[in-house]
């Protein structure tokens, strides 16, 4: 209910505000000074995935895929090897919108770090009538309650196969 009754400027500035007992705002806690600086992290095998709802009313896709840029530039103009960014068009902030929004992206970061499989997708599905985890008020009726895409690494994007027919499977979809 809160995200439905309290505005979008006053989420900000709660989340930006800091007194004498925080003296670092949670914003400037998740914006370091230097954040495409991650070598360390890099030099000692660590993977990094980070996904955001482009629909997201708090915190801009846009200013994530300049992150993801300027990360990209640090690592000569490719990140991949060590952190991928996925984009969730239609989510909002942490879930719900016209989105795909139910997704794994913990398994996939395992078989990353432990098997040396690096994600080349994460499938998402929306959660339409019957799913066990709720449904997304938000899913419009038109969709089909399983419907399914690939969330794609940054910068790609999810394009329907040549051919393909059916509009609600992920496996209509390659990441290009």
């Amino acid at each position: 209910m809160y995200a439905l009754t309290v505005a979008n400027d006053t989420k900000l500035t709660a989340v930006a505000a800091k007194d004498a007992t925080y003296t670092e705002s949670g914003l400037s806690f998740m914006q370091p000074v230097e954040p495409t600086k991650l070598d360390t992290l890099k030099n000692r095998g660590a993977k990094v995935m980070v996904y955001r709802g482009v629909s997201d009313a708090i915190f801009s896709v846009d200013d994530t895929t300049t992150w993801y840029n300027g990360l990209r530039t640090a690592n000569r103009g490719d990140a991949s090897n060590f952190a991928r960014f996925y984009r969730v068009p239609g989510m909002s902030h942490c879930g719900l919108g016209p989105a795909t929004d139910q997704f794994d992206m913990l398994t996939s970061l395992v078989n990353w770090v432990e098997k040396g499989q690096a994600p080349d997708s994460v499938r998402a599905q929306a959660r339409g009538a019957g799913n066990a985890v709720g449904v997304n008020p938000d899913v419009p009726p038109s969709w089909s309650a399983t419907r399914s895409r690939p969330l794609c690494p940054y910068p790609q994007v999810a394009r329907l196969k040549a051919g393909a027919t059916d509009l609600e499977s992920a496996d209509s979809f390659s990441c290009q």
